[in-house]
């Protein structure tokens, strides 16, 4: 977490990852919210390109957030690689096989982003951020379930505060995401 009394020498790669993170936070909480009005209105907009959008947003965020802790910075990242490595390995299958290994995928894009977004609380004082991991667990808990329409909703309320977080990240300076460097270089 950056330290208003702290600015850092920004480095052109500074720029970049951060930027990147941001872009990454900004399209899954679009994604997510465009997903959540489909299911509740029941048109399409994302339709199948939903989940590959979700995986590269969540993969962006998770590779180029700015973390002292090693421990998180390590966790996060590996959520997104078990999803891409669970849809891997269910590409070839089909019907019940292809539609469970799809959600548990989705499920861990999610769980990556919903660390994301406690980690952002920390920064954010926005009523209810620390529970949008609990909001994306329980639409995935009820999408596999078969309780679309609630886990829509959800989802909705998730990609309402992702959406305010988003608007808030992008209204703060870049250096604000790098903090004092010296915490986390080796």
């Amino acid at each position: 977490m950056a330290n208003p009394e702290h600015t850092p020498e920004m480095e052109g790669i500074d720029n970049l990852t951060v930027a990147w993170y941001r872009v990454g936070l900004t399209i899954f909480a679009i994604s997510i919210a465009l997903h959540a009005i489909e299911e509740l209105v029941g048109v399409t907009l994302l339709g199948r390109w939903y989940l590959p959008i979700v995986g590269l947003a969540a993969a962006s965020a998770s590779a180029n957030m700015h973390l002292y802790d090693p421990t998180f910075r390590w966790l996060v990242p590996m959520m997104s690689w078990v999803g891409f490595s669970v849809l891997l390995f269910v590409l070839t299958a089909e019907g019940t096989v292809r539609e469970i290994g799809s959600l548990v995928g989705l499920g861990f894009f999610y769980a990556g982003m919903g660390m994301l977004a406690v980690k952002e609380s920390f920064c954010f004082k926005i009523w209810g951020l620390p529970m949008v991991p609990f909001l994306l667990a329980g639409a995935i808990i009820l999408r596999f379930v078969g309780i679309d329409f609630v886990s829509a909703i959800l989802l909705a309320l998730a990609a309402i505060l992702y959406l305010w977080m988003v608007i808030a990240k992008w209204r703060m300076p870049l250096h604000y995401d790098i903090g004092d460097k010296s915490a986390y270089r080796m």
